[in-house]
């Protein structure tokens, strides 16, 4: 591919037409929305990120990342767009630089319903902070908690203590108090497995109620709305006495998962 980016690259400064001058219409953290005049007798427009192919499209307007195919956040990307005859025939082409913006902030969920796990989860309120190249996310409770990463990596697998006065072992109560719905009060439990990618972090506990273990997953997706918002999708499952014990999202049309809408500064 790179030989792509280097004919383009001469393309620019070779051209007698104006180089074709991209706008950045629409920035999230996960995509680049781009716009430009229309270049007359131009069939398409191949779209390039990094020196990779994107995209060819037939109007003066690209969108690149989604949901599913997410940009990473904070990152610089460079954009070229090349405007083409049949046959590959170029005649114009423009580039930039784009900075994607963070998904840091705070979310928030409101409960449409009556059923709140008897008034203990009539909202949640999330704050997302980035901070030297990652995200934390804390959950605003009786008091904030930081709820991922919930421990370091050095203790994944460590057996914790419900009992105790560690940040850790707090984040822990206070989260299982909103989302637990049975009187069940766990010994222990320990974080086996956390995941982060471009725009999702995972984390996996196992937690032991007397003689029975069982595992819970909670994941936080950050994406777009179809209006644009940016989200916090908030979602916790698990085996066994967990599986139906764990209160999940009862809004209509969110299928179990906090949809948490970003708030405004």
């Amino acid at each position: 591919m790179r030989w792509i980016l280097v004919v383009i690259l001469l393309l620019l400064s070779s051209l007698n037409a104006t180089p074709l001058a991209l706008e950045v219409v629409g920035l999230h953290p996960n995509q680049i929305q781009l716009a430009w005049e229309p270049v007359e007798g131009a069939h398409y427009y191949d779209v390039y990120l990094d020196g990779k192919p994107m995209a060819r499209v037939t109007t003066a307007f690209a969108v690149l990342g989604s949901n599913e195919q997410s940009l990473a956040s904070h990152t610089e990307y460079q954009v070229i767009v090349a405007a083409r005859k049949q046959g590959n025939i170029d005649l114009a082409a423009g580039q930039k630089k784009v900075i994607t913006s963070g998904w840091e902030g705070r979310y928030r969920w409101e409960n449409t319903t009556e059923e709140d796990n008897k008034g203990k989860c009539k909202s949640l309120e999330f704050t997302v902070v980035y901070s030297d190249g990652s995200y934390e996310v804390f959950a605003h409770y009786d008091a904030v908690y930081r709820i991922f990463p919930l421990v370091s990596d050095q203790m994944l697998g460590k057996e914790v203590s419900w009992e105790g006065e560690q940040e850790h072992q707090k984040a822990y109560r206070a989260n299982a108090e909103v989302f637990n719905t049975t009187s069940h009060v766990p010994k222990s439990w320990s974080v086996t497995k956390m995941e982060r990618d471009a725009s999702r972090f995972s984390v996996e506990v196992k937690t032991r109620v007397g003689s029975l273990r069982f595992t819970t997953r909670s994941t936080y997706t950050f994406a777009l709305s179809p209006k644009g918002e940016e989200l916090l999708l908030f979602e916790t499952k698990g085996d066994g006495l967990a599986s139906w014990g764990l209160f999940s999202s009862p809004n209509p049309g969110e299928k179990g998962v906090f949809h948490c809408v970003f708030l405004e500064p």
